[in-house]
């Protein structure tokens, strides 16, 4: 099990949180209390974290999540993960999307512990806030190095783990090519660093454009909702 070398980034705190978006996460917690105290009699407000998110495809959304200081951070520590540890494709995937990762539940516990923070108390009212949906839990967490230089492309996909996945890039500029393309929708060219791309990935078919040269490094949630998955199981075993 790999042990973090910078302390900062596992600490439990909000710090590494884009701070608008923390402040207007504080303002809506509240929000969505009362509104699920009314059982959904009353339309949920227009609550502030909506203020900063932005659609940028139909049910596709970006809001700055992570402080640019925490991205780099991160990226220094990635680097020295990876002499330790090293990426691996993800398994039971096709060749096309098998793309380089580090799961942190697996080899980086004092990291995953940060990221479970970050899913139940920021990513979890902005998931509410967007859909009504309660998606907080983690089918995983990982740090991808999606280099596509030796593939034609990326293939079409779901994220059939995830009910909802959020893409976060960790070092934009320090590569060229990327992005990504949604089935139907169009391309988008990669966000800045520290900036979330939120989408409902189960239902939006999508693929990653090649890198040309470099790692780009990505922090990806797998987000899912935990009693919905427990009525479908209940569903399949009677």
């Amino acid at each position: 099990m790999y042990q973090i070398k910078n302390y900062l980034l596992s600490m439990q705190s909000h710090w590494m949180i884009h701070q608008p978006l923390y402040t207007a996460v504080q303002e809506t917690v509240p929000m969505i209390a009362k509104y699920r105290a009314r059982q959904g009699t009353e339309r949920l407000e227009k609550s502030p974290v909506l203020g900063l998110t932005k659609k940028v495809f139909p049910n596709i959304y970006k809001v700055p999540l992570l402080r640019r200081q925490y991205c780099k951070m991160l990226c220094e520590e990635i680097e020295l993960m990876r002499t330790e540890i090293g990426f691996e494709p993800n398994e039971g995937e096709d060749e096309l999307r098998q793309i380089p990762e580090i799961t942190l539940k697996e080899h980086c516990a004092e990291l995953y512990r940060t990221m479970w923070f970050i899913a139940q108390n920021v990513l979890g009212p902005i998931i509410y806030a967007l859909w009504q949906q309660e998606v907080v839990e983690i089918a995983s967490v990982q740090i991808a190095n999606y280099n596509l230089k030796d593939k034609q492309q990326g293939a079409w996909h779901h994220d059939e783990s995830a009910d909802i996945s959020v893409v976060v890039p960790l070092n934009t500029n320090a590569y060229e090519g990327g992005g990504t393309e949604f089935h139907n929708h169009g391309i988008l060219k990669p966000l800045p660093s520290g900036h979330a791309l939120i989408f409902p990935s189960l239902t939006e078919l999508h693929r990653g454009l090649p890198v040309g040269s470099g790692d780009r490094y990505l922090l990806v949630f797998w987000l899912y909702n935990r009693k919905r998955a427990i009525h479908l199981y209940d569903e399949v075993v009677e």
